[in-house]
């Protein structure tokens, strides 16, 4: 390969290109080309370049590699290293025998992965790898700025995988220990035509307390507490009692006390008092448990990388050079197609397009789920405050066995019933999921004096959902003796369920759906049911419904809908439907407004008719920070009533009783000590203001996320100083934290100081402020702006190993926020 370098003297170059400048000396003419390019880099003789080169130790170098002694055809030259166009930082390189080598360090510094088999060298005690020992490997030098662009095939750098943030869970906030009372009120008239009016009050009531160790609560409900009906009675029942302890870290949840099972194969969901441990996913908001598709690609510089899931922009990152994994985009169901837009630092753009498949009944390969109860049945819950049937022990699993399938297995273990039960979902060819199930069950009860015995139910499922098309189908069968915990022995199961729904959607002429339905049982005949929808958007917002639906068996009807709805803006919509059903029309129309998540007010209009006759509803919902209040009123032909509601709470912490709305989520009790109605809030947005002793009471913050809890800091005066206006708290579930924004207050004044001799304090003498830890210092012609003064107040000068107490009285001044100058002050026992 000829190299051509440009003719100059070979005293005139610097010593960081003398290895170039050797070759030049030697040529008689040669041209000037900007810069050298090659893959194989010449041998050369040039100097030693760094003498004082650190080197490691030989115990460092492989077995039986002994050092090569330094002669002058190994060199090492330092140069500003470029990888694939991006800076790498300067780094020193080695050549020997015309050929380039680097070190480890180098390569794992760069991600370059170079092959194993090619040959290292040793070199004052380290040990150097040929740079050609990496795939596509080139080189260009560039004299004019001592540098070199090192270009690697881009399959050659370690892959970059863009994930979501490590899904751990944040440390939770210290709990205070808190009271609280849910209440929910609900007041109804009634008056019939010739009929005496009805006054009813009802309630549901929660009370419960939280600490470190968890949370209590004990609901319980109250009917007819007013009613003047004398075949009603008053009652007042205990729903259900229950401590939780949340192991945020494990994702685990213990339960003692009243709760329901998880349901698996062929068994259902049962209310139960005992202990309960379970998995618990919600524990860490944003973990997913069903497997991600992975989107790949090659950016052969830095590049910038648009992903689009079915045709929508849905996030644009960064990545480096080399292959990328995208497995971090917005969390899908079903099938569809991501494209993705890799555009690198000169412009040049590739595209990826990658089908996938994701489906939430999938766990990710590895992952598991499962519950353990054991306890007795709860039954008559409502109406009995205790009454606890067959004791029974239950547990769930499922495991992700890969990421296309997923196991599960359950069962329910008790005195008289008893049911195991395995399914196995799937991930299919085309975008389809499928999965299927049998359960067995043995009943020792007794049904028209026979024992019940044992039983069978098995279900298969088939479902695909994409951009434009889904279809749905399900069949589930048992035989007459399967039975199920919690169920009464003479319930018979469904002998076949069956199920086909087709749904098609375009954004220009609307969607379709089209379903089927058959309902075959052992003692009341077979009901089939067809149904069929159209949808299409009318206008910019509005959108029109007409549905169908026909039934054929013990019981027929056919019924026709119609539906117009209309947003009107500023949250309000109206409504318009007809309906006909067994030779019967009902038509309404309503308008409304909505209630926001925060503060505001409500209503809604509804007039139409009714079984023929003309009918009316009306309501109005006001929701502050203490309480939703609801009134609505309905009138027809024969019948007038109103009801009227209340939800609110009472919450006992920190010695103090607030009134908020409903707790259900975490919250919080604010302190900003002497500062009275101060704006509070978290997430950004203002949510209530300190009372008179500076303390404010924050409900509805997240549960095991990060809320950050902040000040206004303009309404705080002008000599208030925080250290911060913003404080993250992580409150578990249900429970409270208090959170304090220490303040410094008093006044501000700038002070001049002198010393014995009469001259000015020296610039960058530290000053404190004595019982105050906040610093300060002097700045220009001795003075020293201090905050925190009360009305008497020493001042501590350090200067020169020595120091000297400043006494200052604050002036009185009737704007607190007045900044006032002293001085000069005499500080006596040190010299500047």
């Amino acid at each position: 390969m000829t190299r051509h370098l440009p003719p100059i003297p070979c005293p005139a170059l610097p010593l960081v290109v003398a290895l170039w400048a050797a070759l030049a000396c030697m040529q008689t003419a040669a041209q000037s080309p900007a810069a050298v390019t090659s893959s194989q880099p010449a041998t050369t003789n040039t100097p030693d370049l760094i003498a004082n080169f650190p080197i490691s130790t030989s115990e460092n170098l492989p077995k039986n590699f002994q050092d090569t002694p330094a002669t002058d055809a190994s060199r090492l030259i330092p140069f500003d290293v470029r990888i694939n166009s991006a800076p790498a930082g300067t780094w020193p390189l080695l050549e020997r025998g015309g050929v380039l080598h680097a070190t480890q360090e180098a390569f794992e510094e760069w991600r370059v992965n170079r092959r194993p088999d090619v040959p290292a060298v040793a070199f004052k005690g380290q040990t150097w790898y040929p740079l050609s020992s990496v795939p596509g490997f080139e080189f260009k030098l560039n004299l004019a700025d001592q540098s070199i662009d090192l270009v690697f095939s881009a399959n050659a750098f370690a892959a970059t995988r863009l994930a979501s943030d490590a899904q751990l869970i944040p440390v939770v906030t210290s709990n205070e220990p808190a009271f609280f009372v849910n209440l929910d009120a609900n007041y109804n008239q009634t008056q019939i035509k010739g009929i005496d009016t009805n006054r009813d009050l009802g309630a549901l009531a929660e009370l419960g307390f939280s600490n470190r160790w968890g949370v209590l609560t004990s609901s319980h409900v109250g009917r007819n507490l007013t009613s003047n009906d004398t075949l009603v009675g008053r009652s007042w029942r205990r729903l259900e009692t229950t401590f939780t302890r949340d192991f945020a870290q494990q994702r685990l949840t213990l339960r003692l006390g009243d709760s329901s099972t998880r349901g698996g194969v062929g068994a259902r969901s049962v209310y139960f008092g005992g202990v309960q441990l379970t998995r618990n996913f919600a524990l860490a908001p944003g973990f997913l448990t069903q497997p991600i598709p992975v989107i790949q690609g090659t950016s052969s510089a830095p590049s910038t990388v648009e992903l689009y899931i079915n045709d929508v922009l849905r996030q644009t990152s960064n990545v480096p050079t080399g292959p990328f994994a995208i497995s971090n985009f917005p969390l899908l169901t079903g099938s569809g197609q991501a494209r993705v837009v890799v555009r690198d630092v000169l412009g040049r753009e590739t595209v990826v397009v990658q089908p996938f498949f994701s489906h939430s009944s999938l766990l990710e390969q590895g992952l598991s789920d499962w519950s353990l109860e054991l306890g007795a049945v709860r039954q008559n819950l409502g109406t009995d405050n205790g009454n606890y049937g067959q004791r029974f022990g239950s547990g769930l699993l499922r495991y992700g066995l890969t990421k296309q399938t997923t196991l599960e297995a359950s069962s329910q273990l008790g005195q008289d019933t008893q049911t195991l039960g395995a399914s196995v979902s799937q991930a299919l060819p085309l975008g389809i999921f499928g999965y299927t199930s049998l359960a067995v069950s043995r009943d020792r009860n007794k049904l028209n004096g026979q024992t019940v015995g044992t039983g069978r139910e098995w279900s298969l499922g088939l479902e695909h959902n994409s951009l434009r098309h889904g279809l749905s189908g399900r069949w589930v069968g048992a035989s007459r003796g399967y039975r199920q915990l919690g169920l009464q022995s003479d319930t018979l199961p469904t002998r076949l369920e069956s199920s086909l729904n087709y749904t098609y959607s375009a954004e220009r002429f609307g969607s379709v759906g089209l379903g089927a339905a058959r309902l075959d049982t052992f003692d009341r005949g077979r009901l089939t049911t067809l149904s069929a929808n159209y949808s299409v958007r009318v206008g910019e917002r509005a959108s029109f419904t007409v549905s169908a639906s026909k039934v054929v068996g013990p019981s027929r009807g056919t019924s026709v809908g119609f539906n117009l709805n209309i947003p009107l803006g500023q949250n309000i919509t109206s409504s318009s439907s007809v309906n006909h059903r067994s030779g019967q029309t009902d038509a309404f129309t309503s308008v409304s407004q909505g209630l926001s998540s925060d503060t505001g007010t409500g209503w809604r209009a509804l007039a139409g008719s009714r079984s023929g006759q003309g009918y009316g509803e009306a309501g109005v919902y006001h929701q502050n920070d203490k309480a939703l209040l609801t009134a609505d009123t309905s009138a027809s032909r024969g019948q007038t009533s109103v009801r009227l509601g209340l939800q609110t709470a009472l919450v006992w912490m920190g010695g103090k009783v607030f009134n908020s709305r409903r707790v259900q989520d975490g919250f919080a009790l604010v302190e900003v000590p002497g500062y009275a109605d101060v704006g509070v809030g978290f997430q950004g947005n203002s949510s209530t203001r300190t009372d008179s002793n500076g303390i404010a009471f924050l409900p509805r913050l997240q549960a095991y996320q990060r809320n950050s809890i902040r000040l206004d800091p303009s309404e705080l005066p002008i000599n208030a100083e925080l250290d911060t206006i913003e404080q993250i708290a992580v409150p578990a579930t249900r429970s409270g934290v208090r959170v304090t924004f220490p303040v410094r207050s008093g006044r501000a004044a700038l002070i001049k100081i002198v010393m014995d001799n009469g001259q000015e304090a020296p610039a960058g003498t530290e000053v404190e402020l004595v019982g105050d830890n906040k610093e300060f210092f002097v700045a220009r012609r001795g003075e020293a702006f201090i905050t925190g003064l009360q009305a008497k107040n020493n001042l501590r000068l350090k200067y020169a190993g020595g120091s000297c107490t400043v006494e200052v009285t604050m002036p009185t001044a009737n704007n607190p926020d007045e900044i006032v100058r002293l001085g000069p002050l005499m500080c006596r026992g040190i010299k500047p």
